[in-house]
């Protein structure tokens, strides 16, 4: 592949549909964008490890996470993606601050590169720590998934419509930072 930062060349099959990508960028915002249905979804998904390609190779900041050819799979679990999914996917069970902080208590010391006291800040969630999410509006839940996939210091962050539930002033705060 190229030595870009994220490159990928993937197929992935399913009845009545068939995804065949490719891709190749430099660190920064990239969006990905297309019709309802195109795919865009399983892209990021198997960016994330998440569903498996049939065919291709996949490979983030020089490192092969995916390959057909040599039958390489890293776990999504050791890929360092964060990903915000459109409908946030929190922990029911834990409150907010919990989950935000679950992915940072998960990343090894020298890895950290986010301070979660600062997301939090950032993204306005100090009244709702102590709250259960399954008690919080939609740009709420979309504000601590975000910082939930950010305070775990990922090496890519991938973010499935993640500003639709977020009131303007939030959307330009998220992307700026």
């Amino acid at each position: 592949m190229s030595g870009a930062f994220l490159e990928f060349n993937v197929t992935k099959r399913f009845p009545g549909f068939d995804l065949e990508c490719r891709g190749a960028f430099e660190p920064g915002i990239t969006a990905i964008f297309g019709p309802s249905g195109s795919g865009k979804t399983t892209l990021l998904n198997c960016i994330a490890g998440l569903t498996r390609p049939d065919s291709g190779e996949i490979v983030v900041d020089d490192e092969v996470l995916y390959s057909s050819s040599t039958r390489k799979s890293v776990p999504p679990e050791r890929r360092r993606i964060g990903y915000v999914f459109q409908e946030s996917a929190l922990f029911p069970n834990m409150s907010v601050g919990d989950n935000v902080l679950y992915g940072y208590r998960l990343t090894p010391e020298a890895r950290r590169k986010t301070d979660p006291s600062q997301l939090i800040d950032l993204l306005d969630l100090a009244s709702l720590m102590g709250r259960s999410v399954l008690n919080l509006s939609g740009g709420e839940r979309q504000r601590v998934a975000l910082a939930r996939a950010l305070a775990s210091s990922p090496r890519l962050l991938l973010l499935d419509e993640p500003l639709s539930s977020l009131d303007i002033t939030f959307r330009g705060v998220i992307i700026e930072y």
